[in-house]
């Protein structure tokens, strides 16, 4: 069985995977543990509750975007399941181009993400990852050539929220109306109707430039709540990250 954890700035979405299928996966807050002893005291009641034997893991797949944890994700590895721990990383990749001007320096969460588009999209696809930040990954013709990244949709509201005294908290609901008649309209409205409307206009420059239709793939935990509100936003894969894991150990093994 494999272990799969895909570290974000705020959430870690963790899963378990065998016989070519998920069979769970969890998110915990990132800042919810300082040790591998204590990240074990988060897995080991979900693991119990769906009858997991931590024996049974013999694999640790890992994203992260926040080195701070990796050694401690390391000493979980080693500790708790007798293994030592995967690192996605852009050195390893050989199956697809990074045709970047850095391609050592392309996030692991993005990498999973290409390789998880590649496998299960085509070679024409493009992910939009909501996370902490949004970032835009383009798959052309086979290759990572670039996207873009975006200050997430929390993340924009709660800097508004922190730099000014007097703005509210907002939920996260997109309306159908585009002039606010309150605060908290104004707010969803400016924030979350820009970020969706400026992707959807992105989106469509990319094609033009590329003279290309792109698979259009979302994912991340506010992609679910945008599923389906623009036709560019139809197609919602909650575990494309977690794909790409399995995806890298399977180029790194040779796997078919």
């Amino acid at each position: 069985m494999r272990l799969l954890f895909d570290v974000g700035n705020t959430h870690i979405v963790i899963g378990t995977y065998e016989n070519d299928k998920f069979i769970q996966t969890w998110r915990i807050g990132t800042k919810s543990f300082e040790t591998e002893d204590e990240l074990f005291s988060h897995l080991y009641p979900l693991f119990k509750r769906e009858k997991i034997d931590e024996n049974d893991i013999k694999t640790v797949i890992i994203s992260s975007v926040v080195p701070s944890i990796n050694y401690i994700l390391g000493k979980l590895a080693v500790k708790y399941f007798n293994t030592e721990s995967i690192f996605v990383n852009a050195k390893e990749i050989k199956s697809i181009k990074l045709d970047v001007d850095y391609p050592n320096e392309v996030g692991a969460d993005r990498i999973a993400n290409i390789l998880a588009l590649k496998e299960y999209y085509g070679e024409n696809a493009i992910a939009i990852d909501f996370g902490t930040a949004i970032t835009i990954d383009v798959l052309y013709e086979g290759n990572f050539i670039g996207g873009a990244i975006i200050p997430g949709i929390n993340t924009q509201m709660m800097a508004l929220f922190s730099k000014t005294a007097k703005l509210p908290q907002v939920e996260l609901e997109f309306l159908d109306y585009s002039v606010g008649k309150n605060t908290i309209d104004n707010i969803q409205i400016g924030i979350i109707k820009t970020v969706v409307y400026g992707i959807q206009q992105l989106l469509k420059d990319i094609e033009n430039e590329y003279k290309k239709e792109f698979k259009i793939v979302i994912t991340g935990g506010i992609g679910k709540s945008l599923k389906g509100i623009i036709p560019e936003f139809n197609h919602y894969d909650p575990y494309l990250t977690l794909k790409g894991l399995n995806a890298f150990y399977d180029l790194m093994k040779g796997v078919d």
